[in-house]
């Protein structure tokens, strides 16, 4: 029985796997499988291994952007299977050749890009066809990639498609939720290390890059539905989502410098509606600011919260107040602003 109970037991180092994952695993093997069989029927090749690398590649992210990669990757493996056709037409296959193919296959990747990011598969194309000067090569390889990426274009998209509104919620909310315990608060007490500082990260652990990644991702869901049929109805959910994604990206930057400050202090102010002390909760501006926050990154309309946060603010500190606290107090009045301009744009008169 002992020896059963330990197989039982994941091994160290290992964690179960998700639904999406087990899913996206599914995905790539029925596309890759079906892609090499279409390839044998049609006489293609006996071993099609290009007509698996579409798959194997472009659904490794969320399939609804496949359409879109895969019109990029069959762009690039035309354009590098050009370069090395147009090589072994003029050039003798030696070293020097070489140089002159890696060096214009790197430069149209340069000129070939998806979201900024150089497309390898232009350099990987030339080489490859270079390497391999048999008559009726370069046919066959973009011939199986042509099968490949049809079927990553209309099946992918097709199996078990994930909700990008969902997924981009899903993140947004654990990054609120990292957000709320830092603010609550942000400097560490004596022998406890700060949020993020167990994994060997900064303070915040990533956090700031965050809505960043948010919005770039937002930005290719919304390209990737105008290809999808199944989610063609979520853009108006994504849309409410992006406005939220939208004020994590503006608030970013005066919540970074403002837990900076906090940090590198160690929370020595002066008392006032900004000080923050070791071993005490946040000051009323910052936890008034941090509750109007939580509640519109969540969806909910903030202008109580604000309204509050606001009468908070307006007490102004006391006399003695440094540089230090008004600088604190400033970052926390930006914020209020940016929640001002996201409550009137998407609650008046509601």
């Amino acid at each position: 029985m002992s020896v059963l109970g330990r197989l039982g037991r994941p091994l160290p180092g290992l964690r179960r796997l998700s639904v999406q994952e087990v899913r996206g695993g599914a995905r790539m093997v029925l596309c890759a499988t079906l892609s090499w069989y279409l390839s044998v029927e049609l006489g293609i090749n006996s071993a099609p291994i290009a007509a698996v690398l579409p798959a194997v590649f472009t659904l490794s992210g969320i399939p609804l952007w496949a359409p879109r990669l895969g019109l990029y990757r069959l762009g690039s493996v035309l354009l590098g299977v050009g370069i090395a056709a147009v090589a072994l037409r003029w050039l003798p296959v030696s070293t020097l050749s070489l140089a002159v193919v890696v060096s214009a296959g790197y430069l149209a990747s340069l000129l070939l890009r998806i979201d900024g990011v150089p497309s390898q598969q232009v350099l990987v194309s030339a080489v490859l066809v270079f390497g391999v000067p048999v008559s009726g090569y370069p046919e066959q390889r973009v011939l199986e990639n042509l099968v490949g990426i049809a079927v990553v274009i209309l099946l992918g998209p097709l199996l078990w498609p994930p909700d990008p509104c969902r997924l981009l919620s899903g993140r947004l909310d654990a990054y609120r939720d990292r957000l709320d315990r830092l603010l609550e608060e942000p400097v560490p007490h004596p022998g406890r290390a700060p949020l993020g500082r167990e994994a060997g990260q900064g303070p915040a652990g990533g956090l700031w890059q965050q809505p960043y990644d948010l919005g770039r991702d937002l930005d290719r869901a919304r390209k990737a539905l105008r290809w999808s049929v199944t989610h063609r109805r979520s853009a108006a959910a994504l849309d409410e989502v992006g406005h939220r994604i939208q004020l994590a990206e503006r608030t970013v930057a005066p919540l970074h410098c403002l837990t900076a400050q906090l940090q590198a202090s160690g929370g020595s102010t002066a008392d006032g509606p900004c000080a923050v002390h070791s071993g005490e909760g946040p000051g009323p501006l910052l936890d008034a600011v941090r509750h109007a926050l939580i509640r519109a990154l969540a969806g909910a309309d903030p202008a109580d919260a604000v309204a509050r946060a606001r009468a908070i603010g307006e007490q102004g500190g006391p006399a003695g107040s440094g540089r230090h606290d008004s600088l604190l107090r400033g970052l926390l009045l930006l914020v209020l602003d940016r929640l001002d301009d996201y409550r009137e744009a998407h609650f008046t008169g509601r």
